[in-house]
């Protein structure tokens, strides 16, 4: 369900900024205006141990110009920041969730003697995929480090904006296609956008498994694209005796889109259906031409967020 307001959506990503003023339409999210910077380096390098923004002023400067384009009172933001500033996993839970706090003690029980950081220095959330039998459950769990939170909030509080959500951007990038999606069948989405592949496996309408791996922001190389998707699959079909999804969908930014196509067809033996965004850049107020839809799907994802 939507609702009929504006709202905003920032991605930050290496080498730029993606602003948006979002609005909805036929429950389907559209732009009303938006603002893209972009520069020659890297104005932030994504991590979850060390700082991630290696240039505050430039940065500081191009989110204070592209706010200043919306014309718009609106205060709030839904940030989008890169997937390798934190880590996002399916976590099995193999005793009730009663109440938030518990499921969040379990969960940092369960992770702390596996994972490289100390898990008190990471914000921690969780989100319910469903419950199993016998009182288990399938949770979503993102950790991202508290500093790196705070860096990417205080930027925004130091321009007078309020953050309201920080989401990773493979999740909002999914997140403008999933009411045109069929999940409700066995279903995979693969996205490839920003050096950034991210494969989501849903049955039954609930997510089965993810999985985020950055191959770097030059030309991707064919051979380990299609190592990363079959090995994708295979650990998925693992885990599931042998099961494999029966629709394959996908977006891809850049030139790229004949080759994941063919590559998703020699490890699955599927066609995929590629998400369409012509309809975005049509049902947008403001003019947009083919070539800026990559830049500002991921901000308009954000921005949907609080739109539901």
């Amino acid at each position: 369900m939507f609702f009929n307001r504006k709202t905003l959506g920032l991605e930050i990503y290496n080498n730029g900024i993606a602003f948006v003023l979002a609005g909805v339409k036929r429950s389907f999210p559209y732009v009303e205006r938006y603002a893209v910077a972009r520069f020659p380096g890297d104005i932030v390098r994504a991590s979850m141990k060390e700082a991630n923004i290696i240039e505050p002023d430039v940065l500081r400067a191009a989110i204070s110009d592209c706010y200043a384009k919306l014309s718009t009172k609106i205060k709030r933001v839904a940030l989008s920041i890169p997937d390798a500033a934190g880590r996002v996993m399916l976590v099995n839970m193999e005793m009730p969730v009663k109440d938030k706090q518990e499921g969040l003690d379990h969960v940092r029980w369960k992770l702390k003697k596996n994972f490289p950081l100390d898990i008190s220095d990471l914000h921690l959330d969780y989100q319910v995929i469903r419950h199993d039998g016998a009182g288990s459950a399938l949770v979503l769990v993102s950790l991202v480090s508290r500093g790196v939170v705070r860096e990417y909030e205080d930027m925004l509080l130091e321009l007078e904006l309020e953050p309201s959500f920080v989401d990773f951007a493979s999740f909002n990038l999914y997140r403008v296609f999933s009411s045109r999606l069929d999940m409700q069948e066995h279903s995979l989405y693969i996205s490839l956008s920003r050096g950034s592949l991210s494969v989501f496996i849903f049955q039954d309408g609930s997510l089965e498994f993810y999985r985020n791996k950055f191959l770097g922001y030059n030309e991707v190389d064919p051979a380990r694209l299609f190592r990363e998707i079959s090995s994708s699959l295979l650990v998925y079909s693992d885990m599931k005796g042998g099961l494999k999804p029966r629709n394959v969908f996908c977006y891809v930014s850049g030139e790229s889109g004949e080759m994941l196509r063919s590559l998703l067809v020699e490890a699955i033996g599927i066609e995929p259906v590629f998400m369409d965004t012509v309809a975005i850049a049509s049902g947008a107020k403001q003019q947009m031409d083919r070539e800026t839809i990559p830049d500002i799907l991921t901000a308009l994802g954000a921005a949907s967020r609080s739109l539901s």
